[in-house]
C-alpha cells in the first residue's frame, strides 16, 4: 500500500510539473504575440500612408515587413545565437528608417564574444522599438540611439540608450514592451532583475543580462 501511495504521489507531481511546464509555454506565447501586432498595425499603417505619395518606398517597406514576420515565426527555438537575433532587428530598422528616414540613427557595438550567445527571440526588437518611441516621438529632430552588446561575468549583457525629453509627458506610456520582457526573463530564468532601466540626463538606457550556460 504504500508503495503504491509512493506512485501516486509521483505520478501527481509529475503531472503538476507538466501542467505549470504547459502554462509557462503558453504565458510565453501570449507575451511574444502581444507584442507583434503592435508593430504590425505601426508598419501598415506606414505603409498606407506611402502607397500615394512614394509608392517605390511602399513596395519596399511591404518586402521588408514580410522578410521579418516570415523571421519571427520560425522562431520556435527556446534559444537562439545573439547574431540571428541581430538579424531580426536589421530588418526591423530598415522598416522604421523608411518610416522616420533620416531622423532615424542606430549606432551598434557589439563584441564578436557576444554575437554566437544565447538569448530567448524576440527579445531586442520591443526593446528597440521603446527607444524608438520615446526617442522620436515628439521631437522633429534627427535621434541616435546607442547599442552596446558584450560578454560580461556569464551574461550577454546588452544596453541600449536613446535620448528623451523630460518634460514630455508621454514618456511615461504604458511601458508593455519592457513589462512583457520581464515577465518573460522571469518565466525562463526565474529572476526579476535582468532587465533595468535609468535616466540619465536627458538620457534613457535599458540594460538587459541574459545568463548563459557555462
Amino acid at each position: 500500500m504504500q508503495w503504491s501511495q509512493i506512485k501516486e504521489q509521483t505520478a501527481w507531481n509529475d503531472r503538476k510539473d507538466e501542467a505549470e511546464r504547459l502554462a509557462k509555454e503558453a504565458e510565453l506565447l501570449k507575451l511574444r504575440h502581444q507584442l507583434q501586432p503592435h508593430f504590425l498595425f505601426n508598419s501598415l499603417n506606414s505603409i498606407n500612408a506611402l502607397i500615394v505619395a512614394e509608392p517605390k518606398e511602399a513596395r519596399k517597406m511591404v518586402q521588408q515587413l514580410s522578410a521579418f514576420l516570415r523571421g519571427t515565426i520560425n522562431t520556435d527555438h527556446a534559444l537562439i545565437d545573439f547574431a540571428k537575433e541581430l538579424e531580426h532587428v536589421q530588418l526591423y530598422l530598415e522598416i522604421e528608417k523608411v518610416r522616420f528616414g533620416h531622423r532615424l540613427m542606430v549606432n551598434l557595438t557589439i563584441d564578436d564574444s557576444a554575437l554566437p550567445l544565447k538569448l530567448p527571440p524576440l527579445l531586442l526588437q520591443p526593446l528597440m522599438e521603446n527607444a524608438i518611441k520615446f526617442g522620436l516621438y515628439g521631437t522633429t529632430e534627427d535621434v541616435l540611439i546607442d547599442v552596446h552588446a558584450k560578454y560580461s561575468g556569464g551574461f550577454l549583457e546588452i544596453s541600449i540608450s536613446n535620448p528623451i525629453d523630460a518634460d514630455v509627458s508621454t514618456q511615461q506610456g504604458t511601458r508593455f514592451g519592457l513589462k512583457a520582457i520581464m515577465r518573460r526573463l522571469y518565466l525562463i530564468y526565474g529572476r526579476d532583475d535582468l532587465l533595468t532601466t535609468h535616466n540619465s540626463e536627458n538620457t534613457f538606457v535599458a540594460t538587459l543580462k541574459v545568463p548563459q550556460q557555462s
